[in-house]
């Protein structure tokens, strides 16, 4: 294996969710090349006659099948034989081929929930890399898919509902609500750019606050959420929620300086992990964490919520507010002496939106 460090960016998403167009322009904005691998450049390299792609059987390759999802509606499964399958474990030999040679690899992919992406974790373990669930509304995919006039009627409707089932990523973007160059800095944001490929060791990590400079700004006001909360167990805690919220949007479209981030650094300055955050009034809204993968379950998650919250009671906060998707961080935010106040059921894809609060005082 070579000893350049090699980032993958993996890109998961249904038919339509703009995976393809989004791998050619990461590509255009890393300074060193990256590689672009995606499942319909594989599916190329099958002799046609193995597939069927207009509805009928293809016994060995990739065919569909007419079906309905939950609520009566037509859709397309997309049906894998024994040699598409084979193609499928290809797929990822190839990829792992070309990172063992130094290759940095976007991967544009449709994988169908948690066990066929725990298979590219495992097939990639040895390498870092950046998991990425991409999607966009249905009624969009269904226009693309329209438009597009290459794909069999019913496909994003059939894979929307399978693709991000029980799975967990680094990052969720929405194709719809963010912009190309948005979505494309948020990836550049959290991913290690290929210049700064170091492997930080603990002893030169530090934690350094720093308030929201304009860029700062001008990325959080792109990516406002649309939150109405009316489901706390008590009017006191849907008080304390909905306090947190106006908050956040104030910050966003009034004094945004008290919106502030602390970065997760080495000593050469490179980031590696961050948490950004909002105060109110009386409480903290802590509204993104995250930290690199080849970082993470070594305390510095902790490390950066603690320092949000000190800062959050030296303007006086009482409470800490976060929400959180059913399968990402709760336990995370449990373990930190958080405990869940709310929940909005079934918000999205099924899974369901936690709010928990973490009283300062």
């Amino acid at each position: 294996m070579t000893n350049k460090p090699v980032q993958i960016i993996y890109l998961n998403g249904p038919s339509s969710s703009g995976k393809t167009t989004l791998a050619k322009a990461l590509q255009h904005a890393f300074e060193e090349p990256f590689l672009r691998i995606g499942i319909d450049k594989i599916i190329g390299w099958m002799p046609e006659k193995v597939n069927d792609w207009t509805g009928g059987e293809a016994p060995i390759g990739y065919s569909w099948r007419k079906s309905e999802d939950a609520s009566g509606n037509p859709i397309q499964e997309l049906q894998a034989g024994p040699y598409a399958q084979k193609i499928g474990k290809t797929f990822q030999e190839v990829v792992l081929t070309l990172a063992k040679m130094g290759h940095h690899i976007v991967i544009d992919d449709v994988s169908f929930g948690k066990q066929q992406l725990e298979e590219w974790r495992k097939t990639l373990k040895d390498f870092q890399v950046l998991w990425v669930g991409v999607n966009a509304p249905l009624s969009v995919l269904e226009q693309r898919e329209k438009e597009r006039g290459d794909r069999i009627l019913g496909s994003a409707r059939g894979q929307f509902h399978k693709v991000h089932v029980d799975t967990t990523y680094d990052l969720q973007i929405d194709t719809h609500q963010a912009s190309l160059s948005e979505n494309v800095e948020k990836i550049k944001s959290i991913a290690l750019c290929p210049s700064n490929l170091i492997e930080p060791a603990a002893k030169q990590m530090k934690i350094t606050l720093c308030k929201a400079d304009k860029e700062d700004k001008d990325i959080i006001q792109g990516n406002i959420y649309k939150v109405v909360v009316d489901y706390a167990p008590t009017e006191a805690d849907n008080a304390v929620v909905r306090e947190g919220i106006v908050a956040f949007n104030e910050n966003i479209l009034g004094e945004r300086d008290k919106a502030f981030s602390i970065f997760l650094k080495n000593d050469l300055g490179k980031i590696f992990g961050g948490i950004q955050a909002f105060l109110g009034t009386e409480s903290i809204y802590i509204d993104v964490l995250w930290v690199k993968g080849n970082l993470q379950k070594q305390g510095y998650g902790t490390k950066l919520l603690d320092a949000a919250e000190q800062e959050a009671i030296k303007n006086g906060c009482v409470f800490s507010l976060v929400d959180t998707w059913d399968f990402q961080a709760e336990e995370f935010y449990l373990k930190n002496g958080y405990e869940r106040i709310g929940e909005i059921k079934n918000y999205w894809l099924g899974h369901s939106k936690i709010f928990l609060r973490k009283n300062l005082s």
